[in-house]
């Protein structure tokens, strides 16, 4: 690439930058599949593997650690090498997870598969942030992240519908190979047509100077950034509730507490991702028009109502008045969005030669305290004598639920601690 060439003016967020975070949109669709597969297919797993509750909250435990501890260095090769190369990687990591999965013989071995599926999808999503940094305009980037993890969220109603029609109907071999195919296919399309950034000429990234060990010591400045702390704080505060009821521990907790079918259940959780539709391009333009006090507003509304709702559900019996259930759906679904403003202060407090370090840290956040619940919420269970779907009972999901408690408690108290000088670096950068 000519020097002439690589300086030359680019129009940011013209057609070709949409179709590049299409693609981006198709991976992460893809990993969202795969992280919530295993929601639709909680009780049938526990049934498969003949397995306990500790084990069964085993196979999203070990899938959202290694999702966590990946994301750091997810960031570094993100620096190095450009979204296309981890998007397209993070595909087929997920494809032989899902095939493990598929032909597990024992508990173990599929587990290890849903840890290659947390691999897989660390590598998505903070390569799709990193794509909006480089088509778009700054002022879009809010609104574009959060359409992001709206879309993304069809992957759940995938996942609730057609994958759990498709386990149903051709069994658990079936539904888990073609899922493994899918992604194949789709890394192979964004290996194809993705470009890092609008002065990319071809498949080649443009490598920074220095190597790795250049992207790791942009590792160390974002963490001396406050806005990579706060960040993490935000995502870890605000997601792991409705990750928990998302991902694996909804539906049993709906059936127990509150009596409902298992189809209405699954429509109610569905019905999520409807109001996240609403919700994630609101709270993007607020996080762009309003970047100091917009933003901050977001994520303590979202917290507050999560734990006032959630600590009446707790303490009255059930099954509870619809019109209050929704009010409980709408708090919860509200995290999803707001757990990404951690992004927009991450972005708003970041150089760009680190934004990828700084955006995998920051994303670790959620991932981290959902491992943490589901995993606390599995082992007090077994610790109640429910060590399996029959035995669920609604003082045994009550008492195990109460994991939640203590993580919004932390979370809580370093987002207040690091949003001031978060909120002075903005204004300085600003500035």
């Amino acid at each position: 690439m000519s020097e002439t060439t690589k300086n030359a003016p680019i129009r940011l967020g013209g057609p070709r930058a949409y179709f590049m975070w299409g693609m981006g949109l198709l991976g992460y669709l893809f990993a969202v599949i795969c992280r919530s597969s295993m929601s639709a297919a909680g009780i049938e797993a526990a049934n498969h593997f003949h397995t306990t509750s500790t084990a069964l909250s085993g196979f999203l435990y070990l899938q959202l650690f290694v999702y966590a501890i990946m994301q750091v260095p997810a960031g570094v090769l993100l620096d190095r090498f450009g979204a296309r190369i981890l998007i397209s990687c993070g595909g087929l990591f997920m494809a032989v997870g899902q095939s493990l999965v598929a032909l597990a013989p024992v508990t173990w071995l599929a587990v290890v598969g849903r840890g290659v599926v947390g691999m897989g999808d660390a590598l998505v999503f903070i390569s799709v942030v990193r794509l909006i940094s480089a088509w778009f305009p700054t002022r879009q980037a809010p609104l574009l992240t959060q359409l992001t993890s709206v879309t993304g969220g069809l992957g759940q109603i995938i996942s609730l519908y057609p994958f759990a029609w498709l386990l149903r109907l051709a069994g658990w071999q079936t539904a888990f190979l073609t899922a493994a195919g899918t992604g194949v296919c789709v890394a192979a399309a964004i290996l194809m047509t993705v470009r890092d950034d609008p002065h990319q000429s071809s498949r080649r990234h443009e490598r920074p100077e220095g190597g790795l060990k250049s992207a790791v010591r942009g590792l160390g400045s974002a963490l001396h950034s406050p806005g990579t702390i706060c960040g993490f704080f935000v995502h870890a505060t605000t997601w792991f509730p409705v990750n928990m009821m998302n991902q694996l521990w909804g539906i049993p907790f709906l059936l127990a507490v509150e009596g409902w079918s298992r189809g209405t259940a699954s429509a109610f959780l569905g019905a999520g991702v409807v109001i996240n539709m609403v919700f994630g391009p609101l709270m993007g333009r607020l996080a762009g028009v309003h970047p100091i006090h917009g933003r901050a507003a977001v994520v303590y509304v979202s917290i507050g109502a999560q734990i006032v709702l959630w600590t009446i559900l707790l303490l009255t019996p059930g099954p509870h008045p619809m019109w209050f259930m929704v009010l409980l759906l709408v708090a919860l679904t509200s995290g999803g969005p707001a757990s990404n403003i951690a992004m927009d202060y991450v972005r708003d407090t970041n150089r760009p030669a680190n934004l990828g370090a700084a955006t995998g840290f920051a994303n670790t956040g959620g991932f981290l305290s959902s491992a943490i619940v589901f995993l606390g919420v599995g082992v007090l269970l077994d610790m109640q004598g429910a060590t399996d779907p029959s035995l669920y009972t609604a003082q045994a999901m009550r008492m195990a639920t109460l994991i939640q408690y203590p993580l919004w408690v932390v979370g809580l108290t370093g987002f207040t601690l690091m949003l001031r000088p978060t909120l002075q670096a903005i204004r300085e950068r600003r500035a």
